[in-house]
């Protein structure tokens, strides 16, 4: 595929490196793979990461090997949530014969995860995958290797990219991968339609459907809905053909519509179940609230708990230091450890927690910015600056919610999605690439008046650095310690983790503005012509790197060996559970190492960890539980659901001894009035939702006498009163 030629050759070097023409994108991809290899060595080859969410998933893999060999398909999982559907929720899935193109795609990232022996190999691969999908992108849109490449890796390791294979978001990687891909097919079907280009757009479009991360997806067809708006308001503007656009808008839908029919199966069963989940109906308490305000939206997520995750306009100062809201999981290491270094989740900022900053790099940024300005003309440039604040404003959610609220009320199925700090994949999306135009821009225009300001503001940054916390610490400090996230922490906690946070975001803003100064620095050296073009981008390539792995590398947590043999080992209390061969159910408070370990052993759980859960059951958990929405504390459900046996962490009954006492400390209570599965009533009473709620909360009746049901029966043989 040929790329644009640059128009001041002089400043952009052709190649990578001299005399190595031929092999340039080799070289290119190959140094995206290690360094993606680099950053992730530990979890590669020395553990694995620490994440709750990966675990949980890892949960569930004995139950599908058994009924693999078996010849089933799983559509229900019993043992979580006193069992729910698990196709439907995206919770597991089975072998789908049909689906050539996913077992293909899929099973290379799965065949790097073997010959690694570790999953956080599969999910590099999509890394890897992503990065050369920028470079390709770059080089279509006629930037020289050197800035392609400066760019994908700005790309792969902005921070909360790259963070997700830390924290266990395992499909957020496969989805983001295929943005660069499809852009890249619709450039080239826009200018002249290839067949090859065509089913690799239906091909690419399909892994995104599959990555099942349904509100990635959503952010790419607004990235790719937006992309073609531009090129076709552009194309009438202009009064030029707007078949070109047309063609490559055709062409998505064709693949958009074969990609949904290979995976029609997946996602009609998700739609059937989603009114019946907590992702498609409202608390009970709000549907039934009189209050109009609260009646707005039922068909989705509760507005209150959608927003939870609101990025706010204060936080976009992480943009330049990622340290000033906490950042998320920071090395601690003083007073409260006696000196011993861990890992601290220490953000204040509005949502409930977070694991790290939105950093895309200050040198990237200021780069962008540059990018956006010199070319400002450009249709390409126009549409990815529009995408970038969409994505922006879009993430505010509650905090600035003109665009948000547009969109959840309006905007089909949208409602269904939480998290609207998510939308900021548009923004790291879009930043790495205008950052490329930003230093083309600086090489074309020659300007050492341009690259001298830039390095007065770098300068400026810096001794803002020097002065701004000083004058604010006082008042910081005490912004800290009213943080949410810190409620639970005593005062002396509060005032030392105060100080420690204020620490890191004074010395984080200086080290933004060297970074900066220094790449300031490098460009002027370019322009001027004191170092040669080689020299000068591979330096801002360095300091990148540099920068972006110095603040990446902050919630890194690895444990020795693979987690899940670590976590999901023999437990003496399992064992114990596991003599008894009747069907019952547990109730388990934090015992089990991770919500969803009930499934790995084989034991059915009243409790457990998903996001889309039945809406009924949720209800329950709320109105009945007795346990704050995310547990049972009331006998009687345990009871009703058939508990047989309690399972905790430290002691829970002081009037009742336990049956079992592990060696890790856990404790197995018996519940010798738990009902069996199914059994016949002699009366049927009729009562609304929440009065039937109420009762169960209460427990005030006999449930072996007694079912309340919301309608009478259509029989007449049923007595009822």
């Amino acid at each position: 595929m040929k790329s644009q030629q640059p128009t001041s050759p002089a400043l952009l070097p052709a190649t990578l490196l001299p005399r190595l023409e031929r092999r340039t994108s080799a070289i290119a991809i190959a140094t995206i793979a290690a360094l993606v290899l680099v950053f992730l060595w530990k979890g590669i080859f020395g553990g694995s990461f620490i994440s709750s969410d990966s675990l949980s998933s890892e949960s569930f893999k004995p139950y599908l090997e058994q009924i693999s060999k078996r010849g089933e398909f799983p559509l229900w999982v019993p043992y979580i949530f006193s069992g729910m559907p698990g196709y439907g929720a995206l919770l597991v899935t089975g072998d789908r014969w049909w689906d050539v193109v996913s077992a293909v795609v899929f099973g290379i990232a799965k065949a790097i995860g073997s010959i690694f022996g570790s999953d956080t190999a599969r999910v590099a691969f999509w890394y890897v995958l992503y990065g050369a999908g920028m470079y390709v992108l770059l080089r279509r849109k006629g930037h020289v290797p050197l800035i392609a490449l400066i760019s994908a890796v700005a790309a792969v390791f902005s921070t909360f990219v790259i963070v997700w294979v830390m924290i266990g978001h395992l499909t957020k990687p496969v989805a983001l991968a295929m943005f660069p891909w499809i852009l890249l097919g619709l450039e080239s079907l826009r200018e002249r339609w290839r067949l090859l280009e065509a089913v690799l757009l239906v091909v690419a479009v399909h892994v995104l459907i599959e990555s099942t991360h349904l509100q990635m997806v959503f952010y790419g067809v607004c990235t790719f809905a937006l992309y073609l708006l531009f090129e076709l308001g552009s194309a009438v503007v202009r009064r030029q053909n707007v078949g070109g656009v047309l063609r490559a808008g055709v062409t998505l839908a064709v693949a958009a519509a074969l990609s949904f029919g290979m995976a029609a199966d997946r996602y009609l069963t998700t739609l059937e179940y989603t009114p019946y989940s907590t992702r498609g109906t409202a608390p009970i308490s709000v549907r039934k609230n009189p209050d109009p305000a609260q009646q707005k939206k039922l068909d989705g997520n509760d507005y209150e708990y959608a927003t939870n995750w609101s990025f706010s306009p204060e936080e976009m100062i992480t943009f330049l230091v990622p340290n000033y809201f906490g950042f998320g999981k920071l090395d601690y290491h003083g007073p409260l450890t006696g000196g011993r270094t861990t890992k601290m989740m220490a953000y204040w900022g509005q949502m409930p927690f977070t694991d790290a900053a939105n950093y895309m790099g200050i040198l990237v940024l200021m780069l962008a910015i540059v990018g956006a300005w010199i070319y400002r003309r450009e249709v390409f440039v126009q549409f990815l600056v529009v995408l970038g604040l969409f994505g922006l404003v879009l993430s505010f959610g509650k905090n600035f919610p003109l665009l948000y609220d547009a969109f959840y009320y309006h905007v089909p199925l949208f409602n269904k999605f939480r998290a609207p700090s998510m939308a900021l994949v548009m923004l790291q999306f879009a930043v790495p690439i205008l950052a490329a135009y930003g230093l083309r821009g600086i090489a074309e225009r020659r300007s050492v008046k341009m690259v001298r300001t830039l390095l007065i503001i770098a300068g400026v940054w810096l001794v803002l650095g020097f002065i701004v916390p000083g004058m604010i610490e006082s008042s910081y400090r005490q912004s800290v310690m009213a943080s949410q996230q810190l409620a639970q922490y005593s005062p002396e906690i509060k005032t030392e983790l105060a100080r420690f946070v204020f620490s890191q975001m004074r010395s984080d803003w200086i080290v933004t503005a060297i970074v900066l100064i220094l790449g300031c620095l490098l460009l002027l050296l370019w322009v001027r012509g004191a170092l040669r073009p080689h020299w000068a981008l591979l330096g801002v390539l360095v300091l990148v790197v540099a920068d972006l792995w110095r603040v990446g590398y902050r919630p890194m947590e690895v444990a020795k060996g693979r987690t899940p043999e670590r976590t999901f080992q023999r437990y003496d209390y399992v064992d114990f559970l596991r003599r008894d061969t009747s069907d019952y159910r547990i109730a388990d408070f934090g015992a089990l190492p991770v919500p969803n370990a009930s499934a790995y052993y084989g034991l059915e759980n009243i409790h457990g960890y998903h996001s889309a859960k039945l809406r009924i059951y949720q209800d329950l958990l709320d109105e009945a539980g007795n346990g704050g929405g995310s547990v049972i504390m009331n006998p009687f459900l345990w009871n009703l659901l058939g508990v047989k046996y309690i399972l905790a962490e430290r002691r829970m009954f002081e009037q009742s001894e336990p049956l079992f006492r592990s060696t890790t400390g856990a404790l197995i209570y018996a519940n010798p009035s738990a009902l069996p599965r199914a059994f016949f009533v002699r009366h049927a009473a009729v009562a609304s939702d929440v009065a039937i709620l109420k009762r169960l909360q209460a427990g005030d009746f006999d449930p072996r006498d007694t079912v309340f049901l919301e309608q009478s029966l259509s029989c007449c043989s049923c007595p009822t009163r």
